[in-house]
């Protein structure tokens, strides 16, 4: 999933407010309004100019150059955090932003901007996840959101815990298709039997109701004629599938143990 360009803001009637939603069961989820769970205007965002330019959505965006930093500040930013995504509008001076989908942020997480500031870190990978075959091809964005007045000696923090808190919530509604092991199809290898092997936690399942041992089916994969088949040695005695023939004449190099 790749982040997507808007060109028209937002509308409060675009979603249901989370008040709303936990107080009513909906007839049904199908075609239903993303549920708003944090709005915020006049925040600004910080990032490398450099990051910034090479991703045609975010370039878009007009910034200012921070002198004290030299990072770019995107200024009267408004946040949108619901249920289906993450959106940044800025509307002047051309309205313009950026439909951000929670499988394409990595890192979420607050800090101290410049050391003093309560602000919201984001690093955003601005490749579509689904088309990157290696870990090291992903191009990651580190963003700052910072609150209203973050310039100012009393900057409007107390929407940063809102949004983390909101972040978290939306984040889990969307899990990581990779992470879940068995329950998405991904083979588990230490489940009893999976690897092939017999063990005293596995050996009820490779067992007849006489339990006599049945290794005719083993990690789901159906082996071959004579499989698990005991011979008897030549002296009538029974050794695990070889005879001394099979020996190949060094049977003198092998001590029965058992």
């Amino acid at each position: 999933m790749a982040l997507r360009h808007l060109s028209t803001a937002p509308k409060t009637a675009d979603f249901t407010p989370l008040q709303e939603h936990q107080e009513q069961t909906p007839s049904t989820f199908f075609g239903a309004k993303p549920v708003l769970y944090a709005h915020y205007s006049g925040l600004a965002l910080s990032a490398s100019p450099e990051k910034l330019a090479e991703d045609a959505t975010f370039s878009a965006f007009k910034t200012e150059h921070d002198a004290e930093s030299g990072d770019a500040l995107i200024k009267d930013v408004e946040i949108w955090v619901n249920s289906e995504n993450l959106i940044l509008f800025q509307s002047t001076p051309t309205p313009t932003g950026v439909n951000i989908p929670y499988p394409s942020i990595a890192l979420h997480a607050t800090l101290k901007y410049k050391g003093t500031t309560d602000a919201l870190l984001l690093n955003l990978s601005l490749n579509d996840a689904n088309n990157v075959n290696d870990a090291d091809d992903i191009n990651i964005l580190e963003l700052t959101i910072l609150p209203p007045g973050h310039t100012t000696a009393s900057p409007q923090s107390a929407c940063i815990p809102d949004i983390f808190a909101a972040m978290n919530t939306c984040a889990d509604l969307h899990p990581d298709p990779d992470e879940g092991g068995e329950e998405n199809g991904v083979f588990d290898e230490t489940a009893p039997g999976a690897t092939g092997w017999i063990t005293a936690d596995n050996m009820g399942d490779f067992e007849d109701a006489e339990g006599n041992l049945n290794v005719t089916v083993i990690g789901g994969e159906e082996l071959g004629p004579g499989a698990g088949t005991v011979r008897a040695r030549d002296d009538g005695t029974e050794t695990n599938g070889m005879t001394d023939a099979d020996d190949e004449g060094h049977g003198e190099k092998y001590q029965r143990t058992g």
